[in-house]
């Protein structure tokens, strides 16, 4: 490869170079970076890359080695022409992971599955290229947070045999590992979209067996989450009893979580007790509870939480739909339906799709917010 200086090597050649090894066309290098082909073909034109994070990006996606991008002038440059393990690299995965599920909770399903399945045939490969080394169980740990990612995501878009197809390779993963946290988060995925499917029968056992496996491990914080779904199955199940009492482990299990943080691979953003109290109620049909306890839970929901909170919403609009307040219920429907169609979220739109079709066979059908709310429905 030539260079334009003596001292410092061509960057858009060596990125063109290993884009070439990993087999990338310049589209799929500009899909990795969220930005267009011309982008791409100036880079490669480039001796230098302005962008000091565009570089470190990078270095994490075609494996270049980190001196070659001027990211440490120590070392001398060397070309390299296969995709080494580097600690630059593994960084970059660890954190472009939990970006991924950040943008999940706070951008959203659609954003989150742009580059979803690129994302995790990276990760396949970097884990194989990782076997026999001591960084193959970080490796697979990504794989296994990569496929629960692909579970939510799928489940949001309603595409529930991907859902458990993804799950199910988590668990897989994590067996392999031998890990009884990831273990248990596959199995609270597959236990949620099964929930969502209402298949609580099924969905119950897979809770369960979740909360078994680290119920003498600690881990609060995935405890609570587990937890939160069974409850919500119960109550879907219409068996108030066990949802109650479910409740009560969840409180008491947080107040534990409070007292004793321990780090946890498999980040979660559960909703609030009080929030699950109210979706609680909501199935269980106690609908002034549910109204109370939604409107508290929203005074203290994080707002970044779009996806999260049009459901919420969709379950208030529901609330008010079994206490007869119909224009409560289109109005707070159609809030949550604009919030829902913005981040993707299937769920919460075929939610309230089926809300105003028992709005539109119920005494109230003629009413004008109904309509208002079934031509925004059409759009």
């Amino acid at each position: 490869m030539s260079n334009n200086t003596t001292n410092e090597a061509h960057q858009g050649q060596i990125i063109a170079q290993y884009r070439k090894l990993k087999k990338w066309s310049q589209q799929d290098l500009a899909e990795a970076l969220r930005a267009d082909v011309r982008t791409v073909q100036r880079m490669e034109q480039q001796h230098m890359i302005k962008s000091v994070s565009r570089r470190q990006l990078l270095v994490g996606l075609l494996g270049i080695p980190a001196t070659l991008m001027a990211l440490d002038p120590l070392q001398a440059l060397i070309i390299k022409p296969s995709l080494a393990l580097n600690h630059d690299r593994m960084t970059f995965f660890e954190d472009e992971m939990a970006a991924r599920w950040e943008l999940y909770h706070t951008g959203g399903t659609l954003r989150a599955a742009r580059g979803l399945d690129m994302w995790i045939k990276e990760i396949t490969s970097f884990a194989q290229s990782s076997q026999s080394t001591s960084w193959h169980n970080r490796t697979l740990t990504l794989l296994t947070m990569s496929y629960q990612l692909q579970t939510c995501v799928s489940r949001d878009l309603m595409d529930f045999t991907q859902a458990h197809v993804a799950a199910r390779r988590a668990y897989r993963i994590a067996q392999e590992l031998d890990d009884a946290e990831l273990i248990a988060s596959a199995l609270t995925h597959e236990g949620i979209t099964l929930v969502q499917q209402d298949k609580q029968t099924e969905a119950i056992r897979y809770l369960n067996g979740a909360y078994k496996t680290i119920n003498n491990v600690g881990l609060p914080h995935l405890k609570g989450y587990i937890l939160q779904a069974l409850s919500e199955a119960y109550a879907k199940d219409q068996r108030p009893q066990e949802c109650w009492h479910t409740i009560g482990l969840l409180e008491r299990t947080l107040e534990r979580q409070e007292q004793n943080q321990v780090p946890s691979k498999t980040r979660r953003y559960a909703s609030s007790i009080t929030a699950q109290k109210g979706v609680n109620a909501v199935l269980l049909h106690d609908h002034r509870r549910a109204l109370a306890l939604i409107d508290k839970s929203l005074t203290k929901y994080d707002p970044t939480f779009i996806r999260g909170r049009s459901r919420l919403l969709s379950q208030k609009a529901e609330a008010y739909y079994g206490l007869g307040l119909i224009d409560e219920c289109a109005f707070t429907a159609e809030e949550a339906l604009t919030m829902a169609q913005s981040v993707g979220s299937n769920k919460t739109v075929a939610r309230v799709r089926d809300l105003h079709s028992s709005l539109k066979q119920s005494q109230w059908r003629k009413e004008r917010s109904i309509a208002r709310l079934g031509a925004l429905l059409s759009l």
